[in-house]
C-alpha cells in the first residue's frame, strides 16, 4: 500500500528547495553569471537530502546520508574551482564571489532541511526556512549593521554571552533560606541579573538598527512586556552617559509603566478568568494617565527639535545589574518574612513590600491565595493596588537617584499622576 505520509514529507522538502531556490535566483542580476545553484538545483538537493535520510532510515545506518552530504559538498567545491579557473584576477572580477559562498552554504542547509522534513519535523523546518530567507534577503541591512559595530560592542556581546550561557547553567537551581523563607535561589537571582543586562543589550541593538529615538521607545514597549522595573533601572542608568537622549529615556520608561499594567491584567485573567471584570478598573485605569503623559512628552520632544549627539555608549553594565539583583532578593526576602511571621492579616503590607521589587510575584501569590485559600476578590484587588503603588514609587525613585539630572523633573509628573489614580482607587475600594 502507498504511504501518503512519505509523499507528504518529500513534497515538503521539494517546497523548501523551491522557495530557497527562487530567492537565490532573484539575487542573480547578470543572467550570464555562473552561480553554484539555481532554483532547480536547490529543489533537487532538498529532495536528495530527504531521500538519503529515507535510505538511512531503511538501512538503519548513516552511510547514505553522510555520503550524500559529501557528494553535494564536492560538487559545490568543483563548481567554485571551475569558476575560479574561468575568471582570472586580471579581469577585474573576484575569484570567488561572496554570493557564491552564501549560495553554497544555503545549498548544504537545504540538503539538511530535506532530511529534517523526512523525519517529520516540519514545523522546525519551516521556522528554519523563515530565518534563512530573512538572512538571505537582509544582506544590505546586516552588512550595514555589522559596519556600525565597534570593538566595544563586540566585547559587550561576548560578556553578555558569558554571563548568560556560561555562568547561568552552572548555578544551583535550588532555594535556600530558613524554613518557609526559601527564596534565595542563585539561579533565579542570576537570571534576573541576565534579564536586566539583556534588556539593555536588546535596546542597544534596536538603537543601532532604527536609531536612538525609535530604538529607545521600542525598548520601553518591549521592556514593559517583560519587566518595567528592570527596564527602568537599565534606561535610568544609561541616561547618565547619554544625557542628550534623557527625554527619550523618560518617554521609554513611562511607556514601559503603561505596558506593565496591561501585561499584569493579561497575566491575571490568564490565571483566573473570573478576575477579568473585577480587575478592569484597578489595573487598566492607571494606563490612561501613563499613556496621556507619554503622548505629552512625545509632542514636547517634537516641538523642541533639540540637536542630539550621534554617539551612543555601550550597553553592557554588569555591576549595576548585580547590585539591583541583590536588592531585589532582599526585598523579596523581607516580603516573604512578613507574610510568614505576620500572617494573612498583613496581606497589604506584604503586597506593598513585594510590589517594590516586582509586580508579577505579588500577582501570582494573591491569585494563588484566591484560588486555593479563599482570598476574596476585594482583598485581592487591594493587594494588587498597594503593590502597584509601591512599584511606581520604587521606579520613580530609581529614575531620580540613578538617572540623569534632566530626567528628574519630567518623571515626577508621571509618578504623581499614576500614584494619584492608584491612591484614589485604593480609597474607593477601602471605602466599599
Amino acid at each position: 500500500m502507498l504511504d501518503l505520509n512519505v509523499f507528504y514529507r518529500l513534497a515538503a522538502a521539494i517546497g523548501i528547495g523551491l522557495i530557497i531556490g527562487m530567492q537565490r535566483e532573484h539575487t542573480y542580476s547578470d543572467k550570464d553569471d555562473r552561480h553554484p545553484a539555481g532554483v532547480r538545483t536547490f529543489t533537487l538537493v532538498a529532495l536528495v537530502g530527504a531521500i538519503s535520510a529515507l535510505l538511512s532510515d531503511q538501512m538503519q545506518g548513516l552511510a547514505p546520508f553522510v555520503t550524500g552530504f559529501i557528494v553535494v559538498g564536492m560538487l559545490l567545491m568543483a563548481s567554485h574551482i571551475s569558476f575560479a579557473i574561468g575568471h582570472r584576477p586580471q579581469e577585474g572580477r573576484p575569484v570567488v564571489s561572496s554570493d557564491g559562498i552564501t549560495t553554497s552554504v544555503a545549498v548544504l542547509m537545504v540538503y539538511l532541511l530535506g532530511a529534517v522534513c523526512w523525519y517529520g519535523r516540519l514545523l522546525e523546518a519551516c521556522v528554519i526556512v523563515v530565518v534563512m530567507l530573512w538572512v538571505l534577503m537582509a544582506k544590505d541591512q546586516l552588512h550595514s549593521f555589522a559596519q556600525k559595530l565597534s570593538k566595544e560592542d563586540i566585547l559587550a556581546t561576548v560578556k553578555f554571552a558569558v554571563i548568560s550561557a556560561l555562568i547561568l547553567p552552572f548555578l544551583p537551581n535550588q532555594a535556600y533560606g530558613p524554613p518557609g523563607l526559601e527564596v534565595l535561589n542563585p539561579h533565579t537571582i542570576w537570571l534576573f541579573v541576565v534579564f536586566i543586562s539583556g534588556i539593555g543589550f536588546v535596546g542597544y541593538v534596536l538603537i543601532k538598527l532604527v536609531g536612538p529615538g525609535k530604538g529607545i521607545w521600542l525598548t520601553g514597549l518591549l521592556g514593559g512586556l517583560a519587566s518595567s522595573t528592570a527596564l527602568t533601572l537599565n534606561l535610568a542608568g544609561r541616561s547618565r552617559e547619554n544625557e542628550d537622549y534623557a527625554s527619550d529615556f523618560t518617554l521609554g520608561i513611562v511607556l514601559s509603566w503603561a505596558v506593565m499594567y496591561v501585561r499584569l491584567y493579561l497575566i491575571c485573567i490568564f490565571l483566573s478568568g473570573a478576575l477579568a471584570k473585577p480587575l478592569v478598573l484597578p489595573l487598566l485605569l492607571p494606563v490612561v494617565p501613563a499613556l496621556g503623559y507619554a503622548l505629552f512628552l512625545k509632542i514636547k520632544e517634537v516641538r523642541n527639535h533639540r540637536q542630539k549627539s550621534a554617539d551612543f555608549t555601550n550597553p553592557f553594565k554588569l555591576l549595576p545589574a548585580i547590585k539591583f539583583g541583590l536588592v531585589f532578593t532582599a526585598v523579596m526576602f523581607v516580603a516573604n518574612a512578613a507574610r510568614v511571621y505576620l500572617g494573612s492579616g498583613a496581606l497589604l503590607a506584604c503586597s506593598f513590600l513585594g510590589g517594590a521589587a516586582e509586580m508579577d510575584a505579588v500577582a501570582f501569590s494573591v491569585i494563588d491565595m484566591n484560588l486555593k485559600s479563599g482570598l476574596g476578590v476585594h482583598e485581592l484587588v487591594l493587594a494588587l493596588l498597594f503593590a502597584s503603588l509601591a512599584n511606581t514609587l520604587t521606579k520613580g525613585a530609581l529614575v531620580c537617584f540613578l538617572g540623569a539630572k534632566s530626567m528628574r523633573r519630567p518623571i515626577i509628573p508621571a509618578v504623581v499622576l499614576i500614584c494619584a489614580v492608584t491612591g484614589a482607587l485604593i480609597a474607593f475600594y477601602m471605602g466599599n
